[in-house]
């Protein structure tokens, strides 16, 4: 008898496709730039970054604006006040209390915040680094930290300073990047290992991220739900496994915001204790309205910016286009490499002589659409792999990066800029964009040319480095006005001399002379902003609010309660240091009704002027400071 026939299924036309999309999958991702030694990016990226902190020391710190109550915050808090109940505060808790324990071991001074941000920056290097290596090879990994360290680490665009990871405005920003970033590698590692715990470490680190600022956690929880998603898309156990995972996120999720609240409590009414867990998410709704806001992200012209943002996301492409078929039209030849070379260089060249004619600032406005369609690409890739361990692994990592980059635009949707809030914002779009520049754009020259994708590759270089010097010259351009040395021991900053600009100059003699005037238990309120003066002075504001501008002035209920404060706990000098408010959309400080004009009012009626320096505050372009003391004090 025959013995039975088994037949043996042919693999399905899904199992096929499934082989198939892999195959392309990985490559899209595979390395192009094996020949590009390992050790030399790091190298390079180490030497950029002393180098530009060397360029760049003591020069990113403004004297008034934003950076004062960074640091007064934390040198409070380490001298026992109370974040939330002594101190008013619009933000999640992490940073603060992170600065305050710095300065518990550190010491109080401007350097142990600046070694510790230079620490962070560093992370946030080797963390990008790891990021774009994973998925693009040394070669754009190294572009993309170059670019990170060339035009956001150190950077001034505008004239305040505190737009750059060494002194930021906020740290609660620049924390949170790196926890963002920090999330993204632990979910990369539970695709590329399948370890559930790795699940539980990026939950954390997003529930760190909640305790920072609220369009942070917004990004980097659309960044997580594309990691699990992949995850559950890969054939990775059931939906068991699948609720497990999502289960171990969770609780590593919430573990940061109830410890927070549990340790808030502590000092605080547990209402008050989850308002400051909360942070500016209680605050949300009011801020979207506002015309600081709305300008900054530009919805006050959204067709205008849209078109603009448009008409630069189509004059990147353009060159891209170009840049692939200038790969095509170079014939395939013994020395194409050299040759390829020769033509970056001289691309390079042209883009630099011609940079004036370059609209390089306002490139960036394209970048949601550019960012959105990368992120498109790439996701679509890393789901075709999602049945191939290895390429899925390979895919993630940019797929999540493109995710949260894109979202994290969202705060500048139709103005996005490098500059200001762009520092932190706009930096993973942008280094997305090089990494599609660098790797992508000559693998896909590559593959539709039949060439090595070099001629592309150069050309594609080239821009990114005109980019970069464009913005080291705009950096440059600031940072060769700042010539005078302020400050002492860990304390030393340089701003501009009075030549030059007279703000720093005049605050700085407001300082010194109220080091003078001051005696060592005296207190002092600065207003609508100068919390650096109290820092510097090493002298306690009383109020708690301690900042007055308009978004300040309307989340905590206008000047009512800060009156009632400042009745409750008058302060022995005041000073009125001149800032101007257009920014807000209201007119100056003490002249406006929403502005803070009671304010003034009530420090008229009490206070009695005794020093002016410079021109007087609120009321005219030459910059001033006057101070006040008691009208009740002897002489």
């Amino acid at each position: 008898m025959a013995a039975p026939v088994v037949a043996v299924p042919e693999r399905t036309a899904r199992d096929r496709r499934a082989r198939s999309d892999a195959v392309v999958a990985g490559a899209v991702f595979a390395q192009v730039e094996e020949r590009f030694p390992a050790g030399v990016g790091p190298l390079l990226i180490g030497a950029a970054f002393v180098a530009l902190a060397a360029w760049s020391w003591g020069k990113w710190t403004d004297l008034q604006l934003d950076f004062g109550a960074e640091i007064y915050l934390p040198w409070r808090i380490s001298l026992g006040d109370s974040l939330y109940r002594d101190l008013a505060y619009r933000h999640g808790p992490l940073s603060p209390h992170v600065n305050a324990l710095l300065f518990r071991i550190l010491g109080v001074s401007l350097r142990t915040l600046v070694l510790s941000n230079l620490v962070v920056l560093a992370a946030v290097c080797a963390a990008t680094y790891r990021v774009f290596r994973d998925s693009c090879g040394r070669l754009a990994a190294t572009a993309a930290c170059l670019v990170l360290l060339g035009v956001f680490g150190f950077s001034q665009y505008t004239r305040g300073a505190n737009f750059n990871f060494v002194t930021p405005y906020q740290h609660g920003q620049t924390h949170g990047v790196a926890l963002s970033i920090a999330m993204i590698l632990a979910l990369s590692a539970c695709l590329r290992r399948r370890e559930t715990l790795w699940l539980a470490v990026a939950g954390a680190c997003l529930g760190l991220v909640f305790l920072t600022k609220a369009e942070l956690v917004v990004a980097a929880a659309a960044a997580a739900v594309t990691g699990l998603a992949l995850a559950s898309a890969a054939p990775w156990g059931g939906p068991r496994a699948t609720a497990r995972r999502v289960g171990s996120f969770a609780g590593g999720a919430l573990a940061p915001p109830l410890l927070s609240l549990a340790a808030l409590s502590l000092r605080l009414p547990v209402s008050e204790a989850w308002r400051g867990t909360l942070g500016n998410w209680a605050y949300v709704g009011r801020a979207a309205s506002e015309p600081f806001y709305v300008r900054g992200a530009g919805f006050d012209a959204p067709l205008r910016n849209l078109g603009t943002s448009l008409v630069m996301a189509m004059g990147v492409t353009a060159f891209a286009v170009a840049a692939a078929i200038a790969d095509r039209a170079v014939p395939s030849i013994r020395r194409r490499g050299l040759l390829a070379a020769g033509i970056g260089a001289a691309a390079l060249a042209a883009l630099l002589l011609g940079s004036g004619h370059i609209p390089w600032m306002r490139i960036p406005r394209g970048w949601l659409f550019l960012s959105a369609a990368a992120t498109a690409a790439v996701t679509m890739a890393a789901l075709a792999a999602r049945r191939d361990r290895r390429a899925l692994a390979r895919a993630a990592p940019i797929a999540i990066w493109g995710v949260w980059g894109t979202f994290l635009l969202g705060k500048m949707a139709l103005n996005t800029r490098v500059e200001h809030y762009g520092f932190a914002l706009a930096m993973p779009a942008t280094l997305l964009l090089v990494a599609c520049f660098v790797h992508f754009l000559p693998a896909a020259a590559s593959r539709a040319g039949g060439r090595d994708g070099a001629v592309t590759r150069a050309l594609a270089a080239a821009a990114v480095c005109a980019f970069v010097s464009f913005h080291l010259h705009w950096s440059s351009l600031w940072y060769a006005r700042k010539t005078l040395a302020v400050g002492s021991g860990g304390d030393v900053l340089r701003v501009e001399p009075i030549e030059v600009d007279a703000r720093a100059a005049t605050i700085w003699t407001a300082i010194t002379k109220l080091r003078e005037e001051m005696g060592p238990t005296d207190t002092l309120l600065a207003l609508p902003e100068g919390l650096s003066l109290n820092y510097w002075l090493r002298r306690r504001d009383p109020s708690r609010y301690g900042l007055f501008l308009p978004p300040e002035l309307a989340a905590f209920g206008g000047d009512g309660p800060i009156l009632a404060d400042l009745a409750a706990h008058r302060p022995d000098y005041v000073a009125l240091v001149d800032r101007e408010s257009a920014e807000f959309g209201v007119g100056p400080f003490g002249v406006d009704p929403r502005n803070g004009r009671g304010i003034v009012d009530w420090v008229d009626r009490r206070y009695r002027p005794i020093l002016k320096i410079g021109g007087e505050p609120f009321h005219g372009s030459e910059f001033g400071v006057v101070i006040l003391e008691r009208a009740d004090r002897h002489r």
